[in-house]
Parts: structure tokens; C-alpha cells; sequence
């Protein structure tokens, strides 16, 4: 009786809670993953420099040099190419707000084709240089320069051919005003395509360029050219009249006859190949 309700059947064992080994792992886990996050977390933070060591600022500095030229080169280039473009624009107005009909005319219109000739040469030296969008401009600037000192020996020879032929070789002088009337315009056109001339060769120069035009042309070795009766020898005066007015202007440039005839056909040949 006293064993009644007692049952021989052995109780399944009760499932322990994972509540304190939940609180172990989460321990666990609590210990080592914020370890490694700090680690991470320095790692990131570690001091970074924000300039260049001077050892490798020595090393940099010849680079730093050719970025120099280069930048230099570009800007020479774009205010040439600005200069030009703004230069036509304004003579393009010019003529177009009132056309003069006398020797004003001619001269204006004279000044626009040679702005219009020299923003063309800018867009040939580029157009030449640059392969899609690039190019070296320390090279395209090179041959920009050597393109106009061309172009102002061209200039300049033309000139002084024009102006030699109005002398007469047994009266190579221009004693006075009557005999320089007649060839007045000569000059003036003379004088203003000179003005290209130093202009291209980058050369500072008074605005009255008429004392040295004349004094140019009285120099001994045009009339040593100009008395030969080989042909071509003209041209060759015309060269030594130049080099004398380059010289008059304390140039460093185009001071030997030698020198501007060499220029002179070099354009020669450039322009007949194209």
C-alpha cells in the first residue's frame, strides 16, 4: 500500500537550460571578437603622411622641372594662339565698320590677310604636333618659333626687295623728299610688313622704323649684290639689307646675309612641299 502511486518507470532527465552556456559563449565571444576589431580599428588609424618625404622630393625635382616646361610651353602656346585669333577679330571689325578706299585701305587690309596668314601657320604647327589630343608642347613651341623666324626673314626680305626696287643703281640714295614722294607707299607698305617681320621674330623695336629702313638699304654689301648682273642677286641684296636692319635694331637673330638667305629658302622649301 505505502508503495501505491510509485512508479518503477525511470523519469527522463530533465534538458539543462543553455542559458548559462549561451552566457559562456556570449562571454566567449564578447572576449575575442572586439580584440580584433581594435586591432582593425588601429590599423586604420595609424599615422599617414600628407606630404612627400624630402628624400623623394629630391628625387622628384627634375621631374618636377620638365612639368615646368611643359606648363610653360602650353601657356606660351594658348596666348599665342589667343593673341592671334583676338588680333584678326579686331581687324576684321575694323574693315568692316568702314572700308577705307585710300592707301589707309590698303594697309588695313594688308594688316588682315597677314593676321589671318599667322593665326593659319598657329593651326599648322598644331595640327601637325598633336595626335588626337596630344602633344609635347615643348616641341610644337620649338617649331612655332623656328615656323615665324621664317616667316619674319620672308617678311622682311620681300621688304626691302620692294624698296630696292624703286632706287635706281647710279642714285642708290634718297636725297630728299622729292624723290621719296613718288615712292612713298612703297615704304609705308615696307614699313608695315617689317613690322610683321619683328613681330615674328620677337624683337623690340621703335615705331618709326623709316630711319632704319633707309639706313638698310645704303649698307655696302646690298650694293655689292645689287650691282652683279647674275640673277638671284637681287634677292641676296635684299638679304644683306635685312641683316643690316636687324643689326641696326641690336637683334640677336637674322644678322648675317648668310643667315636670313638660308631662312628665306628654308620657307621656301617648306611651303613648296606642303
Amino acid at each position: 500500500m505505502g508503495i501505491r502511486g510509485t512508479s518503477t518507470k525511470a523519469k527522463p532527465a530533465k534538458k539543462k537550460s543553455s542559458r548559462g552556456g549561451g552566457t559562456r559563449a556570449s562571454k566567449a565571444g564578447n572576449g575575442s571578437a572586439p580584440a580584433r576589431s581594435s586591432d582593425s580599428s588601429r590599423e586604420a588609424l595609424s599615422p599617414v603622411s600628407a606630404r612627400p618625404t624630402r628624400t623623394q622630393r629630391s628625387s622628384d625635382r627634375s621631374r618636377l622641372t620638365e612639368i615646368d616646361q611643359t606648363c610653360n610651353a602650353w601657356a606660351d602656346i594658348v596666348a599665342e594662339r589667343m593673341a592671334a585669333d583676338q588680333t584678326f577679330a579686331d581687324l576684321v571689325e575694323q574693315y568692316h565698320m568702314q572700308p577705307p578706299r585710300d592707301l589707309r585701305g590698303l594697309i588695313l587690309w594688308d594688316a588682315l590677310q597677314a593676321a589671318e596668314a599667322h593665326v593659319a601657320m598657329i593651326t599648322d604647327v598644331l595640327h601637325r604636333h598633336l595626335t588626337g589630343r596630344r602633344g609635347d608642347p615643348v616641341e610644337i613651341l620649338v617649331d612655332l618659333r623656328a615656323r615665324q623666324r621664317r616667316i619674319a626673314a620672308v617678311y622682311a626680305v620681300n621688304a626691302f626687295l620692294a624698296v630696292l626696287n624703286q632706287m635706281s643703281q647710279d642714285k642708290p640714295k634718297w636725297l630728299s623728299m622729292d624723290f621719296l614722294d613718288p615712292r612713298f607707299a612703297v615704304l609705308a607698305l615696307a614699313h608695315q610688313t617689317l613690322g610683321y617681320a619683328i613681330e615674328a621674330a620677337r624683337i623690340t623695336a621703335p615705331p618709326d622704323l623709316t630711319e632704319q629702313i633707309i639706313e638698310a638699304t645704303q649698307d655696302p654689301a646690298v650694293w655689292v649684290w645689287r650691282r652683279m648682273p647674275e640673277p638671284g642677286t637681287d634677292t641676296l641684296a635684299a638679304c644683306a639689307a635685312t641683316a643690316a636692319f636687324f643689326r641696326s635694331l641690336g637683334a640677336e637673330v637674322m644678322t648675317g646675309t648668310d643667315e636670313v638667305a638660308e631662312l628665306y629658302a628654308a620657307h621656301g622649301r617648306a611651303t613648296s612641299g606642303d
